[in-house]
């Protein structure tokens, strides 16, 4: 029963049947937004089928997390068995057929072929030194030769079926064994892997220590945030340093099965310090907390300054970027001024604050993907099949006879150069 299950996989049609499945799910996978919480669904999907709502159906199928399920995972595996059982069972018998030289002995052998002609003589030895010339492989038996060329062509189906099985070992081992997890670090800062956005059933969340040891951006010259940069460093145990990178947008940190980008950027608080005619007031060295607003086009974060005694009026500051620039408000909302970092500014009666620091916080996103480095081979054995498609497996034929001479040549690609070439054998060592 076992080697039926095994011939029945390697079935053409039944791989078909898998891959429109899959690619069905995939399809679904795009239109209905992965791994979000439950209340984003609640919004999104309200409607109901059969009065269920809709929200529920997506979470119980698993159609939220469609490609790490058990049945989609299933399905990449049954298709990968297929690929194998078709490899074994079809690809590689084939290959072997065809590195074997087999000769025409009968003329009605030749009638099937598409190229064939009857010559009156033959200068076999010529022949022989132009097919090799042509890097065709001779045989020789008796009356009759048999050359070919092009043997790695016939390789190319089975490289195809290799690609597909690494690429789907690949996605399979990233998605059971891999995580992901996003991080909002104050810089100076230690952190660990906690907020984990994304992860396998077999997924193991490494107790790495990492440090934040410095955060800055660049602009353009019309004030545009340029790049990002973090320093991070890698810690051990005992607090030494494994490895220090500082990291951009599409420059991460690699760290054995760990890469670490940097994704976003935040303000966590405000240092300031209140004087009163150049003289620090008591207790008034404070840090204040930020509120971003939530606003599609721009990243706002507002906070209020403390009123130095207790009939005077707060103030409200906005902060819209991280280059050490504050907009003053009063509580009415009315325009006061623009602050820069480490300003002296006047607020009212002879108290003056200065901006010590803006504390930022940068966003990484820490990415394990164990199945990256079959993913990647699996699409490099891809490349090398497309070039191998283009190449044409070519064969040719001699018998002569006592009374007859009978050539004939075949390809599966490339019959117009097959063609003229034969013909140049023609015209040139056969009469």
């Amino acid at each position: 029963m076992f080697k039926k299950f095994y011939i029945y996989l390697a079935n053409l049609k039944l791989a078909i049947i898998i891959l429109l499945i899959i690619a069905f799910f995939s399809s679904i996978g795009s239109f209905i937004e992965q791994n979000k919480d439950i209340d984003f669904y609640k919004d999104q999907y309200p409607n109901q089928i059969f009065n269920i709502p809709f929200w529920e159906i997506i979470k119980y199928l698993g159609l939220d997390t469609i490609y790490t399920t058990w049945w989609f995972l299933s399905l990449l595996i049954l298709l990968g068995f297929s690929l194998i059982s078709c490899t074994f069972l079809q690809q590689l018998p084939n290959l072997k057929f065809s590195r074997r030289y087999y000769f025409y002995k009968q003329k009605k052998q030749f009638k099937k072929l598409a190229f064939n002609f009857n010559p009156r003589k033959v200068f076999k030895s010529h022949l022989s030194h132009s097919l090799l010339i042509k890097e065709y492989s001779i045989f020789y038996q008796k009356n009759c030769i048999y050359a070919y060329k092009g043997l790695i062509s016939r390789v190319g189906p089975i490289v195809v079926h290799l690609s597909l099985i690494s690429i789907l070992l690949g996605s399979t081992l990233s998605a059971i064994q891999g995580f992901n997890s996003q991080e909002l670090v104050v810089k100076t800062e230690l952190f660990h892997i906690q907020n984990i956005v994304k992860s396998g059933f077999f997924s193991k969340i490494p107790q790495t220590t990492f440090r934040v040891n410095d955060f800055w951006s660049t602009s353009t010259l019309i004030g545009e945030t340029k790049q990002f940069y973090s320093d991070i460093s890698i810690l051990d145990g005992q607090a030494n340093e494994l490895k220090r990178k500082t990291i951009s947008v599409n420059n991460p940190l690699l760290f054995k099965n760990l890469t670490i980008y940097q994704t976003d950027w935040g303000i966590s608080g405000i240092r300031v310090r209140l004087k009163k005619q150049n003289e620090v007031i008591a207790n008034k060295n404070v840090q204040i907390p930020v509120v971003k607003l939530n606003t599609s086009s721009k990243k706002i974060w507002l906070s209020s300054l403390p009123p130095y005694k207790e009939r005077s009026n707060d103030f409200i500051l906005l902060i819209n970027n991280n280059r050490g620039q504050l907009t003053l408000f009063n509580n009415n909302g009315q325009f006061l001024k623009t602050m820069n970092l480490g300003e002296s500014n006047d607020i009212i009666n002879g108290i003056y604050f200065n901006i010590l620091d803006i504390i930022s916080s940068t966003g990484v996103q820490i990415k394990s993907d164990p199945g990256v480095n079959i993913l990647y081979s699996g699409f490099l054995f891809l490349i090398f099949s497309s070039i191998t498609s283009y190449l044409s497996f070519s064969e040719f034929w001699l018998l002569d006879g006592y009374h007859y001479t009978i050539t004939g040549a075949k390809t599966n690609r490339s019959k117009i150069l097959l063609n003229l070439e034969f013909l140049k054998f023609k015209q040139s060592f056969i009469e």
